[in-house]
C-alpha cells in the first residue's frame, strides 16, 4: 500500500468523522434540513408564496400594504405566526399595525424575531418574510450547536445536538413560523455558557429570552435567584438586570400602543390559575372531534399520548432536580415545571400547537440535564416524551407530506 492509498483510505475517514463530531457540521445539516423542507412545502402547497408559512387566516384582517403579497390559509383564523409577521413589517408600531393584530400588547412584547427580521432586511418590505425564515433558521442552527456543544462536554457525540429539532417548539416555529423556537435555543445557550463555567455572554442570552418572550422572564429569575442564595449580590443584580430591556420595550408598548386595543398585561389570561387539574384533566377527557367514531378514537388517543408525555416531562424534571448539582439549573428548571403546574385550565391544554410551544424550554433543560452518562436512562426517556407530543403534531401535517409528495413526483 502506498503512503497516497493509506492517506486515502485510513485519515481522511477519520477527518470525516472528526467532522461529523463537531456541533457545527450538524447545525449546519439540521438547518439545511429545515430550509429545504420549507422551500419544498412552500413550493408544493403555497404556490410559491412564502407567506403561506406564517397561515394567514382567510378571515383575518390585513394591513393594507400586505393584502396583495399575502397567502391566505384554508382556516378561517389562520394561526399566531400571522401577527408575527405583521410585526416584522412595522416592529415599532409607527402605522396602524396595532390595529390587526388579536392581541397587540401581548403579541408585541415578544418582539426579538421580528424586529430581528425587520433588521436583517433593511426594513425592505420585499425581503421581509424571507428574513424572517432566515431569522428563526439561525435559531434553529444555534439551538442545534449549543445544544451539540454541551452533548459533546457530557462526553457525547455531537450529533446528539439534533434532539433539538425534536422540542415540539422547534417543530412547530418550524410549521407555523411562530417565535417560541428563539426560547427554545437561548435556554440552551444559557445551559451551555452555565456548563462550560462561562458567563461572558449570559447577560446578552438572558436579555435577548425576555424579549423572545414573556416566559423568557423565568430564565432572569432562575439565575438571579441563584445568585441571592449564594450571597453574590453583585452577580444579581446583573442577572436582575437583564430584564430591563425588554421592560423598557413594555413602557414603549404601553406608551405607543392605543388605548382602545391595550388590555395591559404581561401575563396572558391562559397564565392565571383557576382552580382546576388541568393538563391531568384535560389529558382523561381530550378533546372531542367531528370525526367517525374510530378516527375520532385515534385523535383522542393520541391526544391523551401527548398530554401524558407533557405530564411525564414534567415528572422527569422533578426528578432530575435531586441529580443535578447546580443550583441555577435546579432553579430555573423548577420554575419551568411551577409554569406547568400553574396552567390549570383545561382549555390551556387543547391543542399541542398551543400549549407545547410554551414549555420549549423545559424540554431543553431536561434534555441538557438528562445528557450526562451518569444518566443512561434519562435521555432516552425524555427524547420518548418529545416525540411523543411531536407523534400528535405530525398528525396535523399530513397534508403537507402529501402535497410535497405530489410535487417531487410531478403528479
Amino acid at each position: 500500500m502506498t503512503d497516497g492509498e493509506a492517506t486515502e483510505t485510513g485519515v481522511e475517514p477519520r477527518a470525516r468523522s472528526a467532522v461529523r463530531g463537531r456541533p457545527a457540521f450538524w447545525a449546519a445539516a439540521a438547518t439545511i434540513l429545515v430550509l429545504g423542507w420549507q422551500i419544498a412545502t412552500v413550493q408544493a402547497n403555497y404556490s410559491g408564496n412564502c407567506s403561506g408559512l406564517f397561515r394567514t387566516g382567510a378571515q383575518i384582517s390585513v394591513p393594507p400594504g400586505l393584502m396583495a403579497t399575502t397567502y391566505r390559509d384554508a382556516s378561517p383564523i389562520g394561526y399566531d405566526g400571522q401577527f408575527y409577521r405583521f410585526l416584522s413589517y412595522d416592529p415599532w408600531l409607527r402605522r396602524e399595525t396595532a390595529a390587526y393584530l388579536d392581541d397587540p400588547h401581548l403579541r408585541s412584547y415578544r418582539i426579538l424575531v421580528p424586529a430581528l427580521a425587520w433588521t436583517i432586511s433593511g426594513g425592505q418590505r420585499k425581503l421581509i418574510d424571507d428574513a424572517y425564515v432566515l431569522v428563526l433558521a439561525m435559531f434553529i442552527f444555534a439551538g442545534v450547536y449549543w445544544l451539540g456543544c454541551l452533548m459533546v462536554l457530557e462526553g457525547r457525540h455531537a450529533a446528539y445536538g439534533l434532539l433539538f429539532l425534536a422540542v415540539p417548539a422547534t417543530l412547530i416555529s418550524i410549521d407555523r413560523m411562530t417565535v417560541d423556537v428563539a426560547l427554545a435555543a437561548l435556554t440552551a445557550g444559557l445551559a451551555l455558557q452555565f456548563a462550560r463555567r462561562r458567563e461572558l455572554w449570559l447577560w446578552p442570552i438572558l436579555s435577548a429570552a425576555a424579549l423572545a418572550r414573556e416566559t423568557g422572564l423565568l430564565l432572569i429569575a432562575g439565575c438571579a435567584l441563584a445568585a441571592l442564595s449564594r450571597r453574590e449580590f453583585k452577580k444579581a443584580l446583573a442577572w436582575f438586570s437583564a430584564a430591563i430591556p425588554a421592560l423598557c420595550w413594555y413602557g414603549y408598548l404601553h406608551y405607543v400602543l392605543p388605548p382602545v386595543a391595550a388590555e395591559r398585561r404581561v401575563v396572558p389570561k391562559w397564565a392565571i390559575p383557576s382552580f382546576h387539574f388541568g393538563v391531568l384533566t384535560r389529558a382523561l377527557d381530550p378533546p372531542r372531534y367531528d370525526l367517525p367514531h374510530q378516527q375520532e378514537v385515534i385523535a383522542r388517543g393520541m391526544d391523551s399520548l401527548a398530554l401524558l408525555a407533557m405530564i411525564a416531562t414534567a415528572c422527569l424534571a422533578v426528578w432530575l432536580l435531586r441529580h443535578t448539582p447546580d443550583l441555577w439549573f435546579r432553579l430555573v428548571l423548577g420554575l419551568q415545571v411551577a409554569l406547568l403546574v400553574a396552567m390549570t385550565s383545561p382549555a390551556f391544554w387543547v391543542t399541542p400547537f398551543g400549549y407545547a410551544r410554551v414549555f420549549g424550554p423545559l424540554f431543553v433543560l431536561v434534555l441538557s440535564a438528562s445528557a450526562a452518562r451518569r444518566l443512561p436512562w434519562a435521555l432516552a426517556s425524555a427524547t420518548a416524551f418529545a416525540l411523543m407530543v411531536d407523534l400528535r403534531l405530525s398528525t396535523e401535517l399530513r397534508s403537507q407530506v402529501y402535497g410535497v409528495i405530489r410535487w417531487l413526483v410531478g403528479v
